[in-house]
């Protein structure tokens, strides 16, 4: 498995784990105040995983135009993390999470073949139709 592939893998699990657990604790504290949490821990593992970076002198890569990308990264990991609870505090089984994922894989597929020009086909047309197809069917039978 490719260092990329296993890096993708360690992002689903994180991101199953993720899920799993603010669904857990979103009927018990404030999305607002769940919010802060997660980005507050978020901030304190990056700010160490910087610092052992920075301590084995590892170069570190710096461009403006990345920096400001990576501000509006934040803005929406913010709202992720804010609506992903709402969701969750609002009734959003588990199992419905589903919709999470799917509409961010057709928004990202979309995003990549009309404004970052990625190659298109028709297989990906066709699982982009089949991800909405079943993200619908999965909500209707969930609920």
């Amino acid at each position: 498995m490719s260092l990329a592939l296993t890096y993708a893998v360690l992002t689903g699990v994180s991101m199953a784990i993720y899920i799993v657990l603010a669904r857990l604790a979103s009927p018990g504290i404030h999305p607002i105040l769940g919010t802060t949490i997660i980005m507050g821990v978020g901030f304190l593992i990056n700010l160490l995983a910087m610092w052992f970076t920075m301590a084995t002198e590892t170069p570190m890569a710096f461009s403006v135009t990345s920096a400001l990308l990576l501000v509006v990264v934040g803005a929406a990991t913010a709202g992720m993390n804010l609506f992903t609870l709402l969701a969750y505090a609002n009734g959003l089984r588990v199992t419905s999470s589903f919709v999470i994922g799917g509409t961010s894989t057709v928004l990202v597929l979309l995003v990549g073949f009309l404004l970052l020009r990625e190659p298109f086909s028709w297989t990906k047309l066709l699982a982009i139709g089949l991800i909405t197809a079943g993200t619908v069917l999965l909500q209707r039978i969930s609920n």
